[in-house]
């Protein structure tokens, strides 16, 4: 009789694991397919026949979340961890929740809960998507310097992996931080030479910089080393053409420097004829009000601005290429972008 009724109750339990999987794998199915009520039927059913399993819970309370009912989702969740602090995935759905409502610092919590704890399989990745989802997090509310904290943090607990770094690179630019996505796509290159996104994000973090002769270098490489888009030529063209004007660089003779000036600054008044007539209007009264002190300022200025007169008067040389510059930032909110040259001259006032 023991034997007998030791078989029944094992076939029994196989027979309610066997509809509970059944019920967990439709679950999965509706939930992977947008279904949220669907799926939270199929949990709940699947509950029924295991209602201690962890994993339908949790699946439960994701069901929940995506169909927007958090707080039936959290309490779940939270009874989960109150059994198991340490689990990853509970964490990370926690997080998500506290993201969702906008509770930054229990999100970040979360976040680095789900990070550090104890994931079932594949931990390393786990742990760097949920630190690149913090990331995001960050830049979509504004936490600029908490992204960044981040990203670097990012890049030191994978120093010898390219890709990461790449991705920390990638953030850091979104953050702001050009100098260190810079050193992230430097080191990237150095793990793996022709790495095409590190080349392409150490041009692009370059030219944020005002190293232009650097950023063109970096590009260049990455088209001769198999970047075919347009994109990455049209960041080339543009960087070589802002190191060919900037009147910044390191190691310019005098001469060099003003014929830069000059330069910016004619091409600036065509701009400006072409995009903001109006400043060079006959009667003064007739410029509009938000070009008058641009207009004016050009008036002060020699008609026929030539390299004699940067050379002979030095005052005009600062005068005329701040006159070039801050009418091309106002070309540029104005009309747009302009030609390549217009651009170059955008990014050199942007960084001076």
């Amino acid at each position: 009789m023991f034997t007998v009724t030791g078989v029944v109750v094992r076939l029994f339990h196989q027979k309610q694991a066997r509809i509970a999987e059944e019920w967990r794998a439709s679950g999965e199915v509706n939930l992977k397919a947008g279904h949220a009520q669907e799926a939270i039927e199929g949990f709940r059913n699947a509950l029924l026949y295991s209602p201690e399993s962890a994993l339908l819970q949790l699946e439960l309370a994701k069901a929940l979340a995506e169909q927007g009912r958090t707080e039936e989702a959290q309490n779940y969740l939270l009874s989960l961890r109150a059994r198991n602090p340490e689990d990853a995935n509970v964490n990370l759905e926690l997080a998500r929740i506290a993201s969702r409502r906008g509770d930054a610092g229990a999100a970040t919590k979360y976040y680095h809960d789900a990070m550090y704890g104890q994931w079932p399989n594949n931990a390393h990745d786990r742990r760097l998507a949920a630190r690149s989802e913090l990331i995001e997090y960050f830049l979509k509310i504004g936490r600029k310097d908490s992204a960044r904290a981040e990203a670097l943090s990012m890049a030191v607990e994978n120093p010898a992996d390219p890709d990461v770094r790449v991705r920390a690179g990638d953030y850091l630019l979104s953050a702001g931080d050009a100098a260190n996505a810079f050193t992230e796509f430097e080191r990237a290159q150095r793990l793996e030479p022709g790495n095409l996104p590190a080349l392409r994000g150490a041009g692009k973090a370059a030219i944020l910089m005002g190293n232009f002769s650097q950023a063109e270098k970096f590009l260049a490489e990455a088209i001769r080393k198999g970047a075919k888009d347009a994109e990455a030529a049209k960041e080339r063209d543009l960087a070589a053409a802002a190191a060919e004007l900037d009147p910044f660089a390191a190691n310019l003779g005098d001469s060099e420097r003003r014929r830069r000036v000059l330069r910016i600054f004619r091409a600036a008044e065509e701009r400006v004829k072409a995009c903001m007539p109006g400043t060079f209007a006959i009667a003064p009264a007739t410029v509009p009000d938000n070009l008058r002190n641009l207009a004016a300022e050009r008036a002060a200025l020699p008609k026929d601005l030539n390299l004699v007169d940067l050379t002979r008067h030095a005052e005009l040389e600062s005068k005329a290429l701040d006159w070039a510059l801050e009418a091309e930032k106002l070309a540029l909110l104005q009309c747009g972008p302009g030609g390549v040259t217009e651009q170059a001259i955008a990014l050199i006032a942007a960084k001076h």
